[in-house]
């Protein structure tokens, strides 16, 4: 009998040890893969390396010298002891004169010209034209105090507003950042990198925030009837351009110049704001490129009708985007006719396209056509579930009415990703056109028993990893299409060309 007890005491702590050792090596393997670098203390690193700024930006393309409208009201802002060329003196005064003057008179043209002024935060006022002539900029003063407003320009509750001249709004995002680990790549890596090291990778050459960060570089809040046109913005210490709860925005012939590496500098901002059209511009930048957001404090009511076409966009992370901040309804989005890539610094971006609905958005009737991808590690990546950071729209997300064709796209590196949860499903998915070349190297190879759901946290394509298919990975998804879906892997894939689990009314249709 005390033999007996014995070896049962002996099997109980083997079987113990063996789960312990089981635990501590799941816990080691999900912290290693939930856990990303992020430098968080230092001084200001204001120098700029090769690979920040994207080199051949092509501006003749977008801007062109002009000459402020004839017949309205115009005022020079240096009528009202504007100073160009003087870094020490802060022209936020005096242009802010300048604009309530007009304002005052009922709307007219502010007009900036012979150099660059300094300046802290600026309101424009409607009936506004922010005219900037080609060879002249607002720049933003380096004394965060100076951004009273929490931005640079700022315009709330304004009507008929413009920026055009040729000219731009320099947001000087460096001043306010930290070192990076390391500088840019700008060769490919010698072997091929599990996603999530390629995560770790780009986030090594982040510049985070410095607490001197001052906001948004442009901010328009509940406005109507807004033009962008013939316009640059550049360096922006965080998001660029917000339209926030904006209704009929018309940008075209628009540029936007960020360091590459600059934290959370989006390029456009589109957060609950309807009739939005974004056509012929230009985005090189950090963070998301064009995104679509809609939750509390940005927008907060159903918004619809946005249209981007002709636009090139550049940038380390998503290209177009919708998310993740998606607590209210999004429908009837068109993207067509655009260029999305990263393929002068390494590693690639996260996605080309990247469609999300994570706190309660109901996302339907989206297209995306004809899109040309080079260096974007997902082409598509469609995510459906229930982080619900707002806290009041438990399991209520919706993504239907999707159609995505005519895309081309080189260098990459994991497969188109949909995505939902066991209580959510992504619904009506139509993928017509698809040509798709992995990135050159050896492939590599992710077997897992099992791909966590990650349905109450922030969805990232990356965050999936590099998944056992190359061609299509779903789950979750009800009425999901394919036709003419052609992909060319790797050489020697173990993987799958498509991979489904609990996927209703799959089609593929060679």
């Amino acid at each position: 009998m005390k033999n007996k007890k014995k070896k049962l005491k002996i099997l109980i702590s083997v079987l113990l040890c063996i789960c312990l050792l089981a635990g501590g090596g799941l816990g080691y393997y999900f912290g290693v893969y939930t856990r990303d670098f992020k430098v968080t203390k230092g001084d200001v690193f204001s120098k700029v390396y090769p690979g920040d700024f994207f080199e051949d930006l092509p501006l003749s393309d977008y801007l062109q010298s002009t000459e402020p409208q004839a017949g309205r009201l115009t005022v020079d802002i240096r009528t009202c002891g504007a100073v160009p060329g003087k870094t020490s003196v802060d022209n936020s005064d005096a242009i802010q004169a300048a604009i309530d003057e007009v304002a005052g008179l009922g709307g007219g043209i502010i007009y900036v010209g012979g150099g660059e002024y300094t300046t802290g935060s600026i309101e424009l006022k409607s009936g506004i034209t922010l005219f900037i002539d080609n060879d002249s900029a607002l720049v933003a003063s380096h004394n965060s105090e100076a951004m009273d407003k929490g931005c640079l320009l700022l315009a709330e509750n304004a009507q008929d507003i413009t920026l055009t001249g040729g000219g731009k709004i320099c947001g000087e995002g460096n001043f306010f950042s930290l070192a990076p680990k390391y500088e840019p790549k700008r060769t490919p890596f010698d072997e091929t990198l599990d996603v999530w090291e390629m995560r770790q990778e780009y986030r090594y050459r982040i510049r985070f925030a410095h607490e001197s960060k001052y906001g948004n570089l442009v901010r328009l809040v509940d406005c109507e009837d807004v033009t962008i046109e013939n316009f640059m913005l550049e360096n922006a210490a965080a998001w660029t351009l917000e339209l926030n709860g904006c209704d009929g925005v018309t940008i075209r012939d628009f540029v936007i110049n960020n360091n590459r590496h600059v934290a959370n500098t989006d390029g456009i901002d589109i957060a609950g704001s309807s009739n939005v059209t974004v056509e012929h511009s230009f985005i090189s930048t950090g963070d998301d490129g064009i995104v679509l957001k809609n939750a509390d404090g940005l927008g907060a009511k159903a918004m619809e009708n946005i249209t981007v076409r002709d636009c090139k966009v550049t940038t380390c992370t998503n290209a177009f985007k919708i998310g993740t901040e998606t607590s209210f309804d999004i429908s009837n989005v068109l993207v067509e006719n655009c260029s999305f890539f990263l393929n002068d610094i390494y590693p690639g971006g996260v996605s080309g396209i990247s469609l999300e609905s994570a706190d309660g958005a109901k996302v339907k009737n989206v297209t995306l056509r004809n899109i040309q991808m080079d260096g974007e590690t997902c082409p598509l990546f469609i995510s459906l579930n229930n982080r619900n950071r707002d806290k009041e729209f438990d399991n209520r997300g919706e993504m239907s009415g999707i159609t995505v064709e005519n895309i081309t796209a080189t260098d990459v590196e994991v497969p188109v990703i949909i995505t939902g949860t066991k209580d959510l499903t992504v619904r009506d998915v139509t993928l017509i056109n698809f040509n798709l070349t992995y990135a050159p190297g050896e492939d590599y190879y992710d077997y897992r028993l099992f791909v966590p759901a990650y349905d109450d946290t922030y969805p990232e394509s990356n965050r999936m990893r590099n998944l056992n298919a190359y061609g299509l990975w779903a789950r979750y998804a009800d009425n999901v299409v394919l036709e003419g879906f052609k992909v060319q892997p790797r050489e020697g894939t173990k993987r799958e060309a498509i991979y489904t689990k609990d996927v209703a009314n799959f089609q593929n249709n060679v």
